[in-house]
């Protein structure tokens, strides 16, 4: 019995360090690979603080010499160590995301840095009061430091951030807190570049993506569609043809065919102020109708007659030499 006992404890002990293997090695192949859409080494204030490494889980580790130093000697090649870091990054991330839903919401608005700034300024000082919403004791605290500090109990206002900074783009940047060297330590980097695009930390990019050619029937329409990846707010899509007695496209990407013959027609992708960032071009082919088609149909016509004629024959032979 006693023999048995022991039986079961070691294979129950197998069993737990089969299990305990098999969870490293599914966390360590996670990130095996990774790569990011947008390059962190194209980012010069991130690259301060980070170094690119191979054996990181996500390529990048803090440097012994930039603001991140304090977290440079942890181990960023072990996937559940930076798997807690990640969670807790992520957690920060989601208590402002109110400040980025307004960025954006702003962005699309055409706001002015200044106008962005002194929103998000604002909203943080909401968040961190609120955080302490459940604390009252602490919060009275807070508003006393606030008020002792700044004269008032809301926090620092956009004026007076901006005269500590002097710069619009700084008090946003501080209203964030944002690092995007440790976003890219841990597998973030792309979630949040809009953020250091709106910063301008990254140099703008847009690519624009449409077909290489395109079949037109005369006096008919086609469309060419464009996708485009932007870190450039407010952009604006233009098409424009080559020749437009040959095929004429309208604002929408929708092609006409004029008369039969062949033609490029461009998509240009522009900013706010209007200087062109991309363009790409596809070659529009115009004709009387698609060749292919004619020739389906004269096959199924030819197949069609075919099976007549062979039931017809097949009926006179059994008329004739049957009957």
């Amino acid at each position: 019995m006693k023999n048995g006992f022991v039986s079961i404890g070691r294979r129950l002990a197998a069993f737990i360090l089969i299990a305990l293997l098999v969870c490293t090695a599914a966390a360590a192949s996670a990130a095996d690979g990774f790569r990011y859409v947008h390059d962190p080494c194209l980012n010069p204030k991130a690259m301060k603080d980070i170094v690119a490494d191979d054996t990181a889980v996500y390529g990048f580790r803090p440097s012994e010499t930039g603001s991140l130093k304090l977290y440079a000697s942890a181990d960023w090649s072990d996937p559940q160590i930076v798997e807690q870091g990640r969670l807790d990054r992520i957690a920060y991330h989601q208590s402002i995301e109110s400040m980025y839903e307004m960025l954006r919401d702003m962005q699309a608005q055409g706001k002015t840095t200044e106008e962005i700034a002194r929103a998000v300024s604002t909203r943080r000082n909401e968040i961190r009061l609120a955080a302490y919403a459940d604390d009252p004791e602490e919060l009275a605290a807070v508003k006393q430091r606030n008020l002792e500090k700044y004269g008032h109990e809301e926090g620092p206002l956009p004026d007076e951030l901006y005269a500590q900074y002097g710069s619009w783009t700084t008090v946003m940047e501080k209203a964030f807190s944002t690092n995007a060297g440790m976003d890219a330590c841990l597998g973030l980097y792309d979630d949040y570049f809009f953020l250091y695009a709106a910063l301008g930390d990254v140099p703008a990019q847009i690519t624009v993506t449409i077909p290489a050619a395109l079949v037109c029937i005369l006096r008919k329409n086609a469309t060419v569609t464009a996708q485009i990846d932007s870190n450039v707010p407010n952009y604006q899509i233009a098409f424009e043809s080559d020749d437009p007695g040959v095929a004429s496209i309208d604002p929408n990407g929708v092609v006409t065919g004029v008369a039969r013959g062949e033609t490029t027609v461009r998509c240009v992708v522009t900013d706010a102020s209007g200087t062109a960032h991309v363009s790409n071009s596809c070659t529009v082919r115009v004709q009387y109708t698609h060749l292919p088609q004619i020739v389906c149909e004269i096959v199924r016509c030819l197949k069609a007659c075919c099976a007549r004629a062979e039931t017809f024959f097949r009926s006179v032979v059994q008329t004739l030499f049957f009957r």
